[in-house]
Parts: structure tokens; C-alpha cells; sequence
């Protein structure tokens, strides 16, 4: 039998939608599905117009993150390092790591039911003034062991590496957007920008520029990680309350601290089993900065 291509399936789902137009309005649909197939094949490619390449997953590895809430002064470096390292246009928004705060009182050991509630206040990707009487959360994608985005995409653009971290493929996105409507965490961003709209010299040459019409998301900065190197946002946090790490190691630090400090996950009741920890402990919270440092423009450091 043989095999669909993906401009058939989108075609055939197309006039399938269509149900009751007539044959030339269902020619018509269909060379307008063959435009948009044929827009979204054009490859993702890098500024010298060469195809990047991924390095392939990491042998017996399981990518995993702890975030230390108690650490966290919301400084939202983690955002901006995020935002150069991984080519994300100006449109995008929220960019990949959101950053809440909520109120806490001095020495108040904070709950997912606290942090997440109604008084929890949305961040900007612009610095503010860090408060005393806030506890700030940076939430981006879980990297689910069982994510629901791969399970509602059509083309199987969504995936899950055997290193543990959810990819995309974005040759294959035909921008649906149901793995953004699965995802329990809104860690998805869909792309309205060209990529001619990122300026030259902000592109970093490792990473996969993407077209409009496409959906993306935080690889746990893949081309970086499977190279034996940390992600972006851990490296820039001036506060060191991120850890990345081999989750299938024990004697890695991310292991170390889930097996020795309490801590909770996002919404674990829904069995998605995601692979950021938090740590709630605000005993360690340095309060002596109310700005915070300048942001570096060479904050994704290509060299490094």
C-alpha cells in the first residue's frame, strides 16, 4: 500500500473539511492547501543557507532541570538568554520561560497550590524591581516523559527524543496548533514572524532558524546540551537557581538534589510526569538587590 505524502494528507484532510462544496471550489481549496504545503517545505535553514544540522540524543541520558525557587529573584536573565540563544523573533510572546511572581511572607515555606493561585501575578520579559514580598516562578516547557503535545499531532512534528526532551521537527509542522492546546503548561509559541525579521547579527548559526506558520517551543537548548554543555538560562542566571542534568545519572546534580531537598513538579495529577523540579525553600533568598545587573548583549556567547 502505498505511502501518503504530507501534501496529500493536508489536501485530503482539507477537501474532507470541506464536505459539501462543489468540485471547482474543492480544486480551488486544494491548490490553495498545495501553496501553503509548499511554503512550509521550503526547509528550515540557517543564515548561509545551509540546513542545521541537530546533534543526535544523548546515549542512556535523561535531560532534567531544578529550579530553585528560593533563589529565584526574578531577574528574568533565564528569559533574555533563552530568547538570543534560540533565534526568537521579537513577536513571539510570552517568550519561552515565562516568569510569575506571587506574595509570600518572610520565611514561608510556599505550596504548587500558592504559587499557582489566585493571586498569582503575570511577569514581562522586561526587568523590574525585585520585591521583597514576592517569590517569582519561571515555568517553559516540561519536557513531559509522557507529553501530550506528540499525542495530538497529525504529523508527528512533536516528538519525544530518546534522550528525554520533546523536539520538533519543523519541516513537518503544518501549524494546527493542537499541541498547543494540549499542552497543560502554554509552553508553545506559534511563529507569526518571518525569519528575515531577526536581525543578522543577533543569529546564532547553531540553532534552526524558523519560518512563519510554524509552532516552537524550549529544547533544552539541544544543540548545546547533546555537546556536552549546559543550557543557556542555567549559564546566565546570576543567582545559580537553575541546575540541569542527567536525570538517569545518581550521581548528577539534578539527581542529588530531587532525592535530598523537597520539592514538587507541575501538575503531576495529570500524569504527564514532567522533568522540572521546583524547590520551595525561600530560606536562601538573597534580598540585597532591587535591580537587577545590566543584561550583557553578548549574553548567549557563541564562543562558549
Amino acid at each position: 500500500m502505498r505511502k501518503l505524502t504530507r501534501r496529500e494528507i493536508v489536501r485530503l484532510a482539507g477537501i474532507m473539511g470541506a464536505g459539501v462544496l462543489v468540485p471547482r471550489e474543492v480544486q480551488a481549496f486544494g491548490s490553495m492547501i498545495d501553496a501553503i504545503v509548499d511554503k512550509m517545505s521550503e526547509g528550515i535553514k540557517g543564515t548561509i543557507g545551509e540546513y542545521v544540522e541537530t546533534p543526535p540524543p544523548t546515549p542512556g541520558a535523561k535531560w532534567g532541570m531544578v529550579i530553585d525557587l528560593g533563589l529565584c529573584i526574578g531577574c528574568r536573565r533565564c528569559s533574555y538568554g533563552c530568547k538570543l540563544e534560540n533565534n526568537v523573533s521579537e513577536t513571539i510572546n510570552p517568550p519561552y520561560i515565562m516568569v510569575f511572581q506571587t506574595k509570600y511572607e518572610p520565611g514561608q515555606v510556599m505550596a504548587e497550590s500558592d504559587l499557582l493561585g489566585k493571586h498569582r501575578e503575570h511577569g514581562t520579559l522586561k526587568y523590574t524591581q525585585l520585591r521583597k514580598d514576592r517569590m517569582y516562578m519561571p515555568i517553559q516547557c516540561n519536557h513531559c516523559l509522557d507529553a501530550p503535545c506528540t499525542k495530538v499531532c497529525p504529523t508527528k512534528a512533536t516528538y519525544k527524543s530518546d534522550d528525554g526532551i520533546v523536539m520538533m521537527d519543523y519541516n513537518k509542522c503544518i501549524g494546527c496548533r493542537y499541541c498547543m492546546a494540549a499542552c497543560p503548561y502554554g509552553a508553545r509559541r506559534f511563529n507569526w514572524s518571518k525569519p528575515a525579521e531577526i536581525p543578522a547579527e543577533k543569529i546564532n548559526r547553531l540553532v534552526p532558524i524558523r519560518t512563519d506558520g510554524v509552532v516552537e517551543k524550549c529544547t533544552f537548548c539541544v544543540h548545546r546540551t547533546r555537546r556536552g554543555k549546559t543550557t543557556r538560562c542555567v549559564e546566565v542566571c546570576p543567582n545559580r537557581a537553575r541546575t540541569f542534568g542527567n536525570l538517569n545519572d545518581p550521581d548528577s546534580a539534578v539527581s542529588k538534589i530531587i532525592t535530598t531537598e523537597r520539592n514538587f513538579r507541575l501538575k503531576v495529577g495529570l500524569n504527564t510526569g514532567p522533568n522540572i523540579f521546583y524547590l520551595t525553600d525561600p530560606k536562601k533568598k538573597p534580598m540585597s538587590w532591587f535591580k537587577p545587573v545590566p543584561l550583557d548583549m553578548n549574553i548567549r556567547g557563541l564562543k562558549s
